[in-house]
């Protein structure tokens, strides 16, 4: 009695360690994405900085050039700034679609069904004990249970 009480205890223990040691996974797996959604959002920062001053210095340059072509940097400014500003009623005007809208429950919801088609085995009762494979079927059933075609 006293080997299988001892027994009991280390698998009691190991299981608790275990456990802990699950747990210790999941932290660090949430530890990660963070890291990895903070790091995402540094970069879109930076590029988005970058991008920013870019711009703004082709924007600049397309202007003092344009004003040179036309004798006074006011009038490259004034063509850059009207050109933009059609840009953005244009944008308004049509309001296109930039970015196409997620299907990601539709895809999931398609992806299971086909995996649930692909199954052969028949439905359970909600009853069902999980584990229990369905049981036999009978000659009157096995007529019922199978597929057209099969």
């Amino acid at each position: 009695m006293t080997r299988i009480a001892a027994h009991t205890q280390g698998l009691f223990t190991d299981l608790r360690e275990w456990i802990d040691l699950r747990i210790d996974l999941a932290i660090l797996e949430v530890e990660e994405r963070i890291d990895e959604l903070k790091n995402q959002v540094a970069l879109g920062i930076t590029f988005a900085l970058f991008g920013f001053f870019a711009a703004l210095f082709s924007l600049t340059t397309v202007a003092l050039g344009v004003g040179w072509l036309l004798g006074h940097p006011f009038w490259g400014f004034l063509a850059v700034s009207v050109a933009l500003i059609l840009v953005v009623v244009a944008l308004r005007v049509t309001k296109p679609e930039l970015m196409p809208p997620s299907n990601l429950l539709w895809t999931l919801r398609e992806e299971r069904a086909r995996a649930y088609e692909e199954t052969d085995r028949p439905s359970r009762p909600a009853s069902a004990a999980v584990g229990e494979e369905p049981a036999e079927a009978g000659p009157d059933e096995a007529s019922q249970t199978q597929r057209p075609g099969a």
